[in-house]
């Protein structure tokens, strides 16, 4: 007790946000439970094996391993047991705060325990439990170790799921049936939530943010003289300011993050994107017909997609000095007056969609109005107290915000035009789908978003279509 009255935690210099970004990933403790012979260690370390050769940092802490080392004083007994889960995870915690991903393969019998588990290494990242399901008939049909034959003959006392109990979860993170599932299946399965478990959202949202408000410097460099307008193929305006704000931020993005693709309006489309689970999305300057128009309502748009979903988002008004930003998880923020704050991720507030379900605030495109979106309108009015127009992807993140509540956009866009307004409007607790209500998708092989979309503050809110 005199010991501990007089131990002090030590603080470090470097901080767990400095740590990963040396690594340029996040540490996560990924927990295989399951009964002995279910398939825990044998998945787990085709995890750690494909995790380690696509360059991420990780390691597998083995529940029979670490008993001829770190707990090979400990037996069997129901207090060892327990004190043998929570050195593991104790260990697992100390190694997520240093920026790697920990694979615990461990039977930890008892909810309890892992209950525990979880709570010493959510302190310092991300936990997720995945059962390896298996009944104890196959496991003994297996017995890789020969240890249900021993168990069944009395040799082995406390023999979880024979002589002693096994509780399964009651809501893993996720399942693996091994009765059912191939190992190569359940690898796979669990090697997709430690990527995205990995993904560092606060390196990526500094990233982001600066590389915004640096291209947000640009723009505002161009839009404060006069400028030339030329126009791409499909008439779309392009300007010096689209230009160098793409360059500003491609520099960034790939200094920080090179692993990652990039795909962005203002330069040549690199299909390799197509194989990389990770992709940048950036429109370096949404709404360049209102930057013409000099009006204000533009905005720099820098996403991340994991797997087609929109996991990260910055989104930067320049002209209006307002930044927004999300990731997947954290929710969404918002900071006014972003380029006097001396740190704009930290002052920023939380931000919630409205509660409103009825007399609405609806937003429309300053510039692309159309039939169709009128006739919605028309057919909504009862519920519509209010339209609101503004242009670029500002619409979403004001109903993120709660100063509106439905936007529907009926004619195409680009995949940079929604991605980081999509994940702003999510982790704000909106509603973002495709005109037809299905999943908007990102890094797709067409980025051309056929069937408009819609972004409402609660589902109750979908608007009536009209009559044809």
């Amino acid at each position: 007790m005199f010991m501990e009255k007089n131990i002090v935690w030590h603080s470090a210099l470097t901080t767990r946000a400095q740590r990963q970004a040396a690594l340029r990933q996040r540490g996560a403790v990924l927990w295989f439970t399951g009964l002995s012979g279910s398939g825990k260690s044998t998945v787990a370390a085709r995890v750690e094996r494909a995790l380690v050769e696509g360059g991420r940092a990780a390691y597998l802490l083995d529940g029979d391993n670490v008993r001829h080392g770190l707990n090979k004083d400990l037996g069997f007994s129901p207090a060892d047991r327990d004190e043998n889960i929570r050195r593991l995870a104790e260990t697992a915690a100390l190694f997520a705060d240093a920026g790697v991903i920990v694979l615990v393969s461990a039977i930890s019998p008892l909810r309890a325990m892992r209950a525990r588990a979880r709570a010493c290494v959510e302190k310092r990242a991300p936990f997720c439990e995945i059962y390896v399901k298996a009944s104890v008939e196959a496991c003994a049909a297996r017995d890789p170790k020969g240890l249900y034959a021993k168990a069944l003959r009395g040799e082995i006392q406390e023999f979880t799921g024979v002589s002693a109990p096994y509780e399964p979860p009651e809501a893993p993170d996720l399942t693996l049936d091994t009765e059912v599932m191939s190992v190569e299946a359940c690898a796979e399965a669990a090697f997709r939530k430690a990527e995205a478990l990995s993904i560092p959202s606060d390196a990526l949202l500094r990233t982001a943010v600066s590389a915004s408000l640096e291209a947000g410097r640009a723009i505002m460099a161009v839009y404060s003289r006069d400028f030339g307008v030329s126009y791409k193929a499909d008439s779309s305006p392009l300007t010096e300011a689209d230009t160098a704000a793409d360059g500003i931020i491609a520099q960034a993005l790939r200094r920080d993050f090179p692993e990652y693709a990039l795909l962005s309006e203002e330069r040549a489309d690199d299909r390799a994107r197509l194989e990389n689970p990770f992709c940048f999305i950036v429109d370096p300057l949404d709404g360049t017909k209102e930057f013409v128009k000099k009006n204000g309502e533009f905005t720099v748009n820098i996403a991340l997609s994991y797997r087609g979903k929109s996991v990260m988002g910055a989104v930067y008004a320049p002209a209006l000095d307002e930044l927004y930003f999300a990731a997947e998880g954290k929710g969404a923020f918002y900071c006014p007056r972003a380029s006097e704050a001396e740190d704009p991720v930290a002052r920023a507030e939380r931000i919630r969609v409205s509660e409103r379900r009825e007399n609405l605030i609806l937003m429309v495109s300053r510039s692309h109005m159309d039939e169709e979106t009128q006739s919605l309108i028309a057919a909504n009015a009862d519920r519509i107290a209010d339209t609101r127009p503004s242009g670029s992807s500002l619409k979403g993140c004001l109903i993120a915000r709660g100063a509106a509540d439905v936007y529907y956009r009926t004619g195409p866009t680009m995949e940079w035009d929604t991605a980081a307004m999509q994940c702003v409007v999510e982790q704000a607790g909106g509603v973002f789908r495709q005109g037809d209500g299905s999943p908007m998708t990102y890094n797709r092989a067409d980025s051309l978003n056929k069937k408009g979309f819609y972004i409402i503050n609660a589902a109750q809110n979908q608007l009536r279509r009209p009559q044809r």
